[in-house]
C-alpha cells in the first residue's frame, strides 16, 4: 500500500488538510490583492472556496490569523521561485544586477501588495502588528538564508551580505509603493540605477583574476 493513500487509492486526511489549507490560503491572498484588508473577510474566503465554516476555524481560529497566514504562505512559494529562476540563469549573466531584477518582478507583483495591505493595517492593530513581526523576521532570515546560498562568502563582504540585501529590501519596497502613481518609466530608471549599484559593488568584491 502506498504510505501516502488509503487502501482505496483516496487521499489521507493529511493530503485532504493539506488541500484545503491550501484553497483557503489562495482565496485570501486573493481577496487581499483585489479587495484590500478591510474588505477581506472571512465569508467571502469562504464564498470562493466553498469550504464550510467550521473547516477553516479548525486551520485558522481568526480572520488574523487567516490573513497573515496567507501572505506568509505566498512569501515561501516567492522565495522558492526565486532560488529556482536564479539558479537558471546563464553562466555568464551579471549575477547581481539579475538577482535585483528577479526581486523587483516579486516586489512590484501582487505579494508586495498584499503584504503592504497587513503592514498598513497594522500601524494601529497591536494584533495583527505582532503576527506580521513574527512572519517578517522569519521571512528575513529565510531570504539572508537564501541570499548567502546563491552568493557564498557575501557576509564577508565590506558592505555586509544582510545589510547589502535590507537596502535592496527598503530601496524596492518604497519604490513599489511610488509605482503605483509613478511614471513606469521613471521607475525602470531607478531600478536599473539599482542593478548598476550592484554590479558595482560586485566588481569591487572581485579579485583581480578571479
Amino acid at each position: 500500500m502506498n504510505a501516502t493513500t488509503t487502501d482505496h487509492g483516496s487521499r489521507t486526511q493529511e493530503q485532504r488538510s493539506s488541500a484545503t489549507r491550501h484553497q483557503l490560503l489562495q482565496a485570501t491572498f486573493e481577496c487581499l490583492v483585489e479587495l484590500g484588508y478591510a474588505r477581506t473577510s472571512t465569508p467571502e474566503v469562504l464564498r470562493r472556496t466553498g469550504i464550510s465554516r467550521g473547516a477553516l476555524l479548525h486551520h485558522y481560529p481568526t480572520r488574523t490569523d487567516l490573513v497573515v497566514a496567507a501572505v506568509d504562505y505566498v512569501f515561501a512559494r516567492q522565495l522558492d521561485a526565486f532560488r529556482h529562476n536564479f539558479k537558471k540563469l546563464p553562466a555568464a549573466e551579471e549575477r547581481g544586477e539579475a538577482a535585483v531584477e528577479l526581486l523587483w518582478q516579486t516586489m512590484s507583483g501582487d505579494t508586495y501588495y498584499a503584504w503592504l495591505e497587513l503592514v498598513v493595517a497594522a500601524r494601529t492593530d497591536a494584533v495583527l502588528r505582532a503576527k506580521i513581526h513574527e512572519v517578517n523576521t522569519r521571512f528575513d532570515q529565510d531570504a539572508a538564508g537564501l541570499y548567502e546560498e546563491l552568493f557564498p562568502g557575501v557576509e564577508q563582504r565590506p558592505e555586509g551580505g544582510s545589510l547589502s540585501l535590507s537596502f535592496a529590501f527598503a530601496t524596492l519596497g518604497g519604490l513599489a509603493v511610488s509605482a503605483i502613481h509613478e511614471d513606469p518609466e521613471r521607475v525602470r530608471r531607478i531600478v536599473d540605477v539599482l542593478k548598476r549599484l550592484s554590479a558595482m559593488f560586485d566588481a569591487s568584491n572581485k579579485t583581480p583574476g578571479s
